[in-house]
This record gives structure tokens, sequence and C-alpha cells, in this order.
């Protein structure tokens, strides 16, 4: 019962500390917020982004040439390939397409030439599509542009694949047939721009990454739990630290050694200082996933194995907070402590948040961060947070359980030594 009295004792103080309501949980929720609240506006419900639809004016000046009709297929794409986010309307003539824009009645205008279908077909031809576009949009005309490039690149090989043609018939001695080229010309054009292989099925489709948890997590829920999952680990680690330190504190303010000499044993007394660690840090990462699922709708995952995955992180944390305390000799340390060694390992820790956008787990920067346990608590947190199964999250769960575990023991032994 004194362990526990003890441990309750100095989790009440704890729990007024400014450094432990500031770093421990104000700064981790404060940092994800930033991006919360710089992207939330642009955010859907579902968690991804809304774009407003972009109105687009077509001009097709183009002339159909041998049956290939170049800027049929062109206006086609735009009107027909992305009609949730492109609303693509056709105009007489270039004039209007370009008075449209001026008038801000539409974001971009594409000025399809008039000699555009028989560039394609011509092997000297060439053709140029004019975008004309509002100088103050950025993001919607270039969407358009990317679209308006894919089907001239197709143009391009629909040119190139009359080339080949040409010179294959000429290599075999065969008649070069104008009419053949042109049919090839066109049924490529319209192969290309279209997207679709021989089957009939899309060359390019759009795919959620695989192992993601669920439609609901879009681009900005992803970002938020990788930054909510890297700044709670860093700053759990940093609480850990400074719960052991209030041990030197005591000490040094003589509250220790007059605990000592109550009837109370040593290792009791020292147990219940061990416990206000493990108890805080509990509290803490409690507080900092139930608050940022509420808040900024992070899906942790399995409730079962984010328990696993949080009692793991508490369990290291403590037990790198007893040992590094362990090692200094007085409270004068702490500053190199916190501003060198946990600032680095911390960091160290975070490459793989850095480093997200980088295929592949076993990428070299993500890999090196294992080499400290922030490292492997923050693998743990991104592989729950893709949706992996228990399967995948066993083994840096293992790996924190047991570090703590001899983190823990080394530095209890030396307490035990120093206050023999």
């Amino acid at each position: 019962m004194k362990t526990i009295d003890i441990a309750l004792k100095d989790l009440r103080r704890m729990f007024t500390s400014a450094f432990f309501l500031a770093f421990g949980l104000v700064l981790p929720l404060a940092t994800a917020g930033l991006f919360y609240f710089a992207f939330g506006g642009m955010s859907s419900g579902n968690g991804g982004f809304d774009l407003a639809p972009i109105p687009v004016v077509v001009a097709n000046l183009d002339r159909a040439e041998g049956g290939l009709a170049a800027g049929d297929v062109l206006a086609g794409v735009l009107e027909e390939s992305l009609p949730g986010l492109i609303q693509a309307s056709r105009v007489e003539d270039a004039a209007a397409a370009r008075s449209a824009v001026d008038r801000q009645q539409a974001a971009v205008a594409v000025i399809i030439p008039e000699g555009l279908s028989a560039a394609v077909i011509q092997p000297d031809g060439r053709a140029a599509v004019e975008i004309y576009q509002d100088p103050t949009l950025s993001l919607g005309p270039g969407i358009v542009q990317g679209l308006v490039r894919h089907v001239v690149d197709a143009f391009a090989g629909a040119k190139i694949a009359t080339q080949v043609t040409a010179a294959r018939l000429a290599a075999h001695g065969s008649a070069v047939d104008g009419a053949a080229l042109q049919n090839v010309a066109q049924e490529y054009s319209a192969w290309a721009a279209g997207g679709e292989s021989d089957d009939g099925h899309a060359l390019l489709a759009v795919r959620a990454p695989a192992g993601s948890s669920d439609e609901g997590a879009g681009p900005l829920g992803s970002v938020l739990g990788q930054i909510m999952a890297g700044m709670m680990v860093f700053y759990v680690f940093f609480s850990g630290a400074a719960a052991a330190e209030s041990i030197l504190q005591e000490d040094e303010a003589g509250t220790l050694p007059r605990l000592f000499t109550t009837p109370t044993p040593r290792p009791a007394i020292l147990a219940g200082k061990f416990l206000s660690t493990f108890l805080l840090l509990g509290v803490q990462v409690t507080v900092l996933l139930v608050v940022s699922a509420l808040i900024f709708d992070i899906d942790w995952g399995q409730p079962l194995l984010v328990g696993g995955m949080a009692l793991g992180l508490v369990i290291v944390a403590t037990g790198f907070g007893l040992l590094i305390t362990s090692l200094m000799r007085d409270r004068r340390q702490a500053g190199i402590i916190y501003g060198g060694v946990l600032t680095v390992m911390g960091m160290l820790g975070m490459i793989g948040v850095f480093t997200a956008g980088v295929q592949g787990a076993d990428n070299p920067l993500s890999t090196a961060s294992l080499i400290v346990p922030q490292g492997w608590a923050v693998r743990g947190w991104q592989l729950l947070l893709t949706g992996a199964g228990s399967g995948e999250v066993i083994v840096p769960m293992a790996v924190m359980l047991v570090a703590g575990a001899v983190f823990f023991i080394l530095g209890a032994v030396r307490f035990q030594k120093r206050f023999a």
C-alpha cells in the first residue's frame, strides 16, 4: 500500500506540473493541430480534399482529316474523363473562349487549332493546342494542362506509329498506302487518348494504397496520423525522463533521504517512484490517443492492437527514462540529456515520419531509425495507421516490451545501488 500511496502522491504532483502539461499534452496536439487547421478548410468530411469544379471552355477549330477528328477526341476527353472535376463546354471560336476567361466565366480556355488532325496524320505536320488561363489560378489550370498533355502525347504517338508502319512496309517492299496510314493514326489516337488496352480494360487505374484502413482515410487523415504518432512518441520519452528526474530532485532537496528514514523499505519507496512514472505515461498516451481521435478523426486501428502498442510505448519510455536518469550525477546534467540525447534520438526515431512518402517500409532511411527505441515505436504506430494486422505489428511491439524491460531492470538496479 505504501508503494501505491507514494505513486499516487507523485502522480498528483506531476499532473500540476507545467512541464508535463505543455510538453506532454499541449505540444503534441498543437503540432498536429497546425496541420489540421492549415488544411482543414480544404478537407471534406471523409478526410479527403474537396476541389471546386473547374469551368473549362473549348474552342474546337479543327477539321477532320482522313477520317480522324483529333479535335473531337480532345474535346471529348475534356468533357467526359473527369465530369466531377472538369465542367467543359464548347464555344464557337477562340475569341469567345478567351473572353469567357477574361470575364471569369471560365478558369481555362482550350483552343484546338484548325489543322490538328492533319498534323497528326501528315509526317511533317505541326500544330499547337493553346491553353488560355486565369493568371490568378494554378491548381485547376494545371489539372487541365496535364489532361491535354496526355491526349497530345497520344497524338504524337500516333504520328510515330504511322512512321514506323510506313518504314516496316517499305522494308518489306510493300506499297505505302496513305489511307492505311491514316487508319493507323486514327485507331492509335482513339486507343491511346481513351486510355484503354486491347481487352477494354483501363491502362491507368486509380486505387487506394495497399493496406489502407478504409475509404474514409484520406490524405489529410494520413498526414495527421503520421505527425501525431511521431509527436506522441517524441514527447512521451521526454515525459518519462522528466518524471524519473523527480527522484534526483527529491534527493537534492532532501525529501527523499528523509523518506528513507521512515519504516517504509527503500525498495518500496523506489517502486512507488517508478510506478508513478509508468502511470503518468499511461495517462499521457491514453489522452493523446483519445483526444486526437476525437478532434482530428484519426483512426488508430484495431483497439486490441492499439492497446498493446500503447502499453509497449509506455513500458519502453518508462524504462528508458529511468535508465537515462540513473546515469545522471545530478540535475545539472538534465539540460544536456534533454537538449542533446533525447532530442537527437527522438529526431532519429522520427525519420520514418519524414520519409513516409518513400515507397517500401524497408527503405534505408526508415530502417536507420530502428537503432533507437523511438524508431521502433514510430514504426509500430505507422503500421497500425496503415491497417496492418497482428502479424506485422507484433515485431515492433515485442521489441518495445523487451527493450523496456531491459531498460527498467538496468535503471532500477542502478538506483538501488545509488541509494543503498
